[in-house]
């Protein structure tokens, strides 16, 4: 069954010693959370790499295409380490290095994952150069420790388990601060095409007032009162409307004269969802 689901971009970043196996282990737990909980959190994740999502370039320095294409456009990223640090850039300790400081300045999550399998075959002054690193990042950073493919797999899905709360949080609050926006008055009009005793075509304008609730939440009691009003005729000014459901609009006609003014003001108070009173302000111009 199809439903509507929000993409994040995940980048994958890491120095080259860290196994093709790991990083495959990686793409199946993601696809595998996408399967068992993008449902529910309405989020699928897409996992980048510079080695698959990258495009080539000439004459442009290739951290600088990966800075561009991938990591500027990421939502979080997930780093992995096993004993090096990576070859220095030309601005961190690494390009992975690089990549996570772009990210951690853009205010963009970014996880560690360091992995501590035994292996003969390292370069000390590597391993040094990723300990201290990892010592030095570690107080602003989440930093977490796997040997086994289990490990992996269940630090993935912390991950994305931790980030997905963190993006409904986040979408939450933006709808609630919807909910202050409340009632706000603008004018429209419509047009009609008109022939008169003589046969002349006239166009003639119908004014409103519409009052319309830009909040998610339905609002109680508006009322609304034009200044100043000379010149002009408003249908129903003195009715209260006893609630007006999210994103809904009443129209009131207006009629102008010759002395009505080039603009006024709309004051329309209501009780919000809290039982509050509240009230906007809109000077308002007919066209």
């Amino acid at each position: 069954m199809a439903y509507s689901t929000t993409t994040l971009h995940m980048l994958i970043s890491c120095p080259g010693d860290v196994t093709g196996e790991d990083q495959e282990v990686i793409h199946r737990a993601v696809n595998r959370w996408n399967f068992n909980y993008g449902r529910h959190f309405q989020v699928t994740v897409l996992p980048i790499r510079w080695g698959e999502h990258a495009s080539g370039g000439f004459g442009e320095h290739p951290q600088d295409i990966i800075n561009r294409e991938l990591v500027d456009d990421a939502d979080l990223a997930l780093a992995i380490f096993w004993t090096r640090l990576g070859t220095e850039s030309d601005r961190a300790a690494s390009g992975t290095a690089e990549e996570m400081e772009r990210m951690a300045q853009a205010g963009k999550t970014v996880t560690v994952l360091h992995c501590r399998r035994p292996t003969s075959d390292a370069d000390l002054e590597q391993q040094i150069a990723l300990r201290e690193y990892l010592k030095r990042i570690k107080p602003n950073a989440l930093v977490m420790d796997y040997v086994t493919e289990a490990d992996l797999i269940s630090r993935v899905d912390n991950v994305l388990t931790r980030q997905a709360e963190k993006f409904i949080e986040k979408i939450s609050d933006s709808r609630n601060s919807l909910d202050d926006i409340g009632v706000w008055p603008s004018v429209d009009f419509t047009e009609r095409v008109e022939t008169d005793s003589k046969g002349r075509v006239r166009t003639r304008r119908s004014h409103y007032i519409v009052l319309t609730n830009k909040g998610n939440a339905p609002v109680k009691n508006v009322t609304f009162k034009l200044e100043p009003d000379d010149g002009m005729i408003l249908a129903g000014e003195d009715e209260v409307i006893a609630v007006m459901a999210p994103e809904s609009e009443t129209r009131y006609r207006l009629a102008l004269s010759m002395g009505s003014p080039s603009q006024f003001n709309c004051a329309v108070k209501w009780t919000d969802i809290n039982g509050e009173e509240r009230e906007n302000i809109a000077t308002l111009r007919p066209v």
